[in-house]
């Protein structure tokens, strides 16, 4: 009974063991920094994550603009060669009117011309395709495989990187039965 007495008397005691309550006060601090720690880390991770995507973002805008500019002066350049064409034609028909003298000049113009992309588009006998050629006028002919085929080219066509610059001025067949 005595030993009874004993356990009653230490709870009523103000003087509880300091060591169990510090151990308790550790552990609610201990968990409350693992809290913290979790969520420091949950927000690194995001930052982080925001932090890369960001340079992702800057890397497809650097290629993006880096794509825009060369777009850009491929479009100059193939401006200021769509009017050099016009000098290309008056070449050309200076020489069609038998002016050989311009032949050496027509060369290395279109030498340059060439090297900076530029090439002709010969149509001739070829199916009418109206995305690189602009047909005139048509033309019958009693021949069937000369049906919507390219019989005559009136003005050259002209094409650089692949892309049509000027289209071809062309006669088309038209097969009449």
């Amino acid at each position: 009974m005595q030993d009874e007495q004993d356990d009653i008397t230490l709870d009523n005691e103000t003087g509880i063991d300091d060591s169990v309550l510090a151990e308790e006060a550790q552990g609610d601090a201990i968990k409350k920094l693992k809290i913290k720690l979790r969520e420091a880390e949950t927000k690194a991770k995001e930052n982080l994550d925001n932090w890369q995507r960001a340079q992702a973002e800057f890397l497809n805008l650097r290629k993006k603009d880096e794509e825009s500019k060369i777009e850009f002066l491929r479009f100059a350049k193939s401006e200021l060669i769509l009017e050099l064409i016009t000098v290309l034609d008056s070449f050309n028909q200076a020489l069609s009117h038998g002016q050989e003298d311009v032949k050496p000049i027509y060369g290395q113009f279109m030498g340059i011309l060439k090297s900076a992309g530029l090439e002709e588009v010969d149509p001739k006998g070829k199916i009418f395709d109206p995305k690189e050629h602009e047909a005139v006028s048509m033309k019958k002919t009693d021949r069937q495989e000369e049906d919507h085929v390219v019989l005559k080219v009136l003005q050259k066509g002209y094409a650089m990187g692949g892309k049509v610059i000027r289209p071809a001025k062309v006669i088309v067949g038209e097969f009449v039965a």
